[in-house]
């Protein structure tokens, strides 16, 4: 998928709901924010992985929720970094990557390049992101106990000590 089919996604959506008079809110407005909870989502589970229950890998944990795709240049950064905070904290943070590409193939073939072992799952037909207001590769929600304690919208460089530090303050209670 790439950003243009974002677009078409958001523009199809607004189209729809004023043909059929609903109350949908914008994407900007659908977009999720800090200290809202995160909603339990309904995704596919990603070829080859075990199955991911979401209600309760969220429930009373510090997660990460991250929004990623293969044709993603920023994700190629982030994946590895949040490979490296996944073993860092083993046992105490739970991270759970979510695949939104058109074609689940287009994912493994990247995830060979740039392997993880925390959790996968598939966004078939990017429904979820469309939903929730997805608008940048790759976005990731830091969560404790099921609220959102920070957005991180693209990835550079850097970003990673950031999510780092986030993280450690949130298992410390700071």
């Amino acid at each position: 998928m790439n950003s243009s089919r974002f677009e078409t996604l958001k523009r199809s959506a607004a189209l729809f709901s004023v043909a059929f008079g609903l109350v949908l809110s914008s994407p900007a407005e659908a977009k999720l924010k800090e200290g809202e909870d995160f909603p339990v989502i309904k995704v596919s589970q990603f070829a080859g992985k075990p199955k991911v229950d979401m209600a309760k890998k969220l429930k009373g944990k510090v997660v990460i929720v991250d929004f990623w795709a293969s044709w993603c240049e920023p994700c190629k950064l982030e994946l590895p970094a949040l490979e490296k905070l996944h073993k860092k904290y083993k046992g105490k943070l739970t991270i759970i990557g979510v695949n939104v590409d058109d074609d689940v193939n287009s994912a493994k073939g990247f995830l060979k390049d740039h392997p993880v072992s925390f959790d996968l799952v598939y966004d078939k037909g990017q429904k979820i992101a469309g939903e929730i207001g997805i608008e940048k590769m790759p976005t990731s929600f830091i969560l404790s106990n099921g609220k959102i304690v920070k957005v991180h919208e693209a990835f550079r460089a850097g970003d990673e000590k950031k999510i780092d530090a986030e993280v450690k303050k949130i298992l410390t209670g700071g």
